[in-house]
């Protein structure tokens, strides 16, 4: 039976940390409270989640609740990596997140889309667009900022071919967190099973293209390497998960045209397949621009309903107004999920979403040679003196185009 989902409206975190000092208690209430907007139905004719009933406090030992918390592109462009280069050779990313470190910290399950690789440098020189290659210490830096789960399937998963994949894979894991998308060998499963709190969650990811690499792979380890998009082998592991006792189905989808900001015919017919076919949510990836969120009625049935988000932006990244001529690509979301189950009943609800818009700050120190990068929640700029006006303004762009495509009108309450 599908499970029921319902959002409400719930405030976003304020208070954006300064660039020098970070504030863990006025991050952690960027996660605990808010000032901002929740899930709900967009304009265009979206219908609101379904009501979900206030819960007897008597009861309210029966229900476990955690939260998930989904960003878009991790991307490490050349000008950030020699931003993050010591005098001695070594890296250093892990200040680029400090800022939504709290916010990521505090969910009990943090995913990202890990959208470049780590083959080391023996073969390949570490590198940005468009062939990307990281040092280890990018994931370093994303443990350290708390991230659970690494979705690896994306355009540029070959870009250091058979060998970066499988180098890629054993540095994340080394580091205690979880991939999926891409594979050493075949596998018997294509899906990541985590039991969080008594919730089983499953997870799924996908791309659409390899950037035309596909040759650097033969037809088998293509298909057992990479989850390149497919509706039935899509369908084979919703089944799978559902098999395996999933209380909610999380699918990832690298999908969509770079820098559009509505999503396309073709990510819509997908995201409907997905809906029926048992996934809950649905998170994209790519376009490296922000594109709506809303909830699709599944199989028809306005009981069940699954949340998309076609596309959360760049989490980081150095694409931007003065690099593409595009300020949209400087923004993304934490998008946050409050997910319940009733251990009585096993019924698993989706009870609340919520959205922190941030915003990718990049600017020369005082007689600095490199940028400094940090990703920043794009509320609480009109307080922080650490910012310009100028970026402040930015900063106000970017959370409004941000929310005006986020679910955020109806009150399921």
């Amino acid at each position: 039976m599908r499970r029921r989902t319902g959002g409400w409206r719930k405030k976003l975190g304020a208070g954006l940390l300064g660039l020098a000092v970070i504030g863990a208690a006025v991050g952690t209430a960027l996660w605990m409270q808010g000032s901002g907007s929740g899930a709900a139905a967009n304009s265009g004719g979206n219908q609101k989640p379904p009501a979900v009933s206030p819960i007897d406090p008597e009861l309210e030992q029966s229900y476990v609740t955690i939260q998930l918390a989904a960003v878009g592109d991790i991307m490490f462009h050349n000008s950030q990596l020699e931003s993050a280069r010591n005098d001695s050779g070594s890296y250093d990313f892990k200040p680029v997140f400090e800022e939504v470190k709290p916010i990521i910290g505090g969910a009990d399950v943090a995913i990202a889309n890990f959208e470049t690789t780590t083959a080391g440098k023996d073969k390949y020189a570490y590198s940005g667009y468009p062939r990307f290659n990281s040092p280890d210490e990018a994931v370093d830096a994303l443990q350290a900022a708390g991230f659970d789960v690494l979705t690896t399937a994306n355009n540029h998963s070959l870009d250091t071919g058979k060998s970066g994949i499988i180098r890629t894979l054993d540095t994340i894991r080394n580091r205690g967190i979880d991939t999926v998308g891409t594979y050493a060998n075949q596998t018997e499963s294509r899906v990541l099973m985590k039991e969080v709190k008594g919730i089983r969650l499953a997870f799924l990811s996908y791309t659409e293209h390899v950037n035309g690499l596909e040759s650097m792979l033969t037809a088998d380890e293509l298909d057992a390497m990479i989850n390149v998009a497919d509706e039935q082998k899509m369908k084979e592991d919703i089944a799978y998960a559902k098999a395996q006792g999933a209380d909610l189905v999380v699918a990832s989808v690298h999908w969509g045209n770079e820098y559009e900001r509505e999503p396309s015919s073709s990510q819509e017919g997908l995201a409907r397949m997905l809906a029926d076919s048992g996934v809950d949510i649905i998170l994209g990836s790519h376009p490296h621009v922000i594109q709506r969120s809303e909830w699709l009625d599944a199989n028809g049935e306005a009981k069940d309903k699954t949340f998309v988000i076609y596309s959360m932006g760049n989490f980081i990244s150095n694409q931007r107004a003065e690099t593409l001529d595009n300020a949209y690509t400087e923004d993304g979301v934490i998008v946050r999920f409050e997910i319940r189950k009733d251990m009585a009943t096993n019924e698993t609800t989706i009870s609340k979403v919520d959205y922190v818009p941030t915003w990718v700050y990049r600017d020369k120190e005082p007689g600095g040679q490199a940028y400094t990068y940090r990703v920043l929640p794009a509320e609480g700029y009109k307080d922080n003196k650490s910012v310009s006006d100028a970026f402040k303004a930015r900063m106000e762009r970017s959370y409004k185009d941000t929310m005006s495509q986020m679910d955020v009108n109806a009150n399921a309450s």
